[in-house]
């Protein structure tokens, strides 16, 4: 079976109607309490970045040609989406998630343990048996998707989620993410033999070879990775030093 067109839309109904219950959930948890229109934009594009990847000629060329639209398509939904969902919420949206969650949820949202999820779970699923079992069955690349999206969602949980305040071991945790993660995308930059047959017997577009694709599909990790983890580490820093001069000023009065 031949390719589609590069330019051709990928379509993946179960991510589109997921969004959709979520905006409903949303909007009706939001009806009369006065969120600011801030949070429900910043909740609205972080659906938008998990809809449009991979319902889009992206999906198609992750699909079927490039191993850097594939890791692009990765990057969306893992690193991009799921903290803007989490800062679209209110505080109060936050604390019911919580309540909900129960012990479960706090116990994978203390930092070790979803620190330990987000790298296994990330490093797990690009390794090559994983990756060419996922892409010679297109069926399972909904199932790397939605986990991709789950462990995002715990990883940044306790940055921007959580109703603890933020200290010194957030700093750290997102450092040691920011430099264990890292690895990956230098790998795919700086290695010259394809990780994945699947794309080196892929038709070839641009005129990239496989090396090619890789090593750019890996510069783009880690570019997207960085500007990911500064922003996080400097709303981290100014969230810290904004409570300790209250905390400082409170002290003074």
């Amino acid at each position: 079976m031949s390719a589609p067109a590069p330019a051709s839309f990928t379509f993946e109904p179960l991510f589109a109607i997921a969004a959709a219950a979520a905006a409903v959930l949303y909007a009706r948890a939001a009806r009369g309490r006065g969120v600011p229109v801030w949070r429900v934009l910043v909740f609205g594009f972080g659906l938008l970045l998990v809809v449009v990847p991979l319902n889009s000629p992206l999906e198609t060329l992750a699909e079927h040609y490039l191993l850097l639209a594939h890791l692009l398509q990765n990057a969306i939904i893992a690193d991009w989406a799921p903290p803007l969902l989490i800062l679209g919420l209110t505080p109060a949206m936050r604390a019911g998630i919580e309540r909900r969650g129960g012990r479960p949820m706090a116990a994978l949202t203390t930092l070790p343990v979803a620190l330990a999820i987000w790298l296994t779970g990330w490093y797990g699923v690009h390794l090559a048996p994983t990756y060419q079992a996922l892409l010679r069955h297109p069926e399972l690349l909904n199932l790397e998707h939605a986990f991709l999206i789950c462990i995002g969602l715990i990883f940044w949980w306790p940055v921007f989620g959580a109703t603890r305040r933020i200290g010194g071991d957030i700093v750290l945790y997102l450092l040691a993410a920011f430099v264990a993660v890292s690895f990956l995308g230098l790998a795919f930059t700086f290695i010259t033999r394809p990780f994945y047959p699947y794309y080196v017997e892929a038709p070839r577009l641009w005129g990239l070879s496989p090396s090619e694709d890789q090593n750019l599909g890996g510069v783009i990790m880690n570019a997207e990775q960085a500007i990911v983890f500064l922003s996080a580490l400097v709303f981290a820093i100014a969230t810290l030093l904004d409570r300790q001069d209250r905390e400082a000023a409170g002290y003074r009065d």
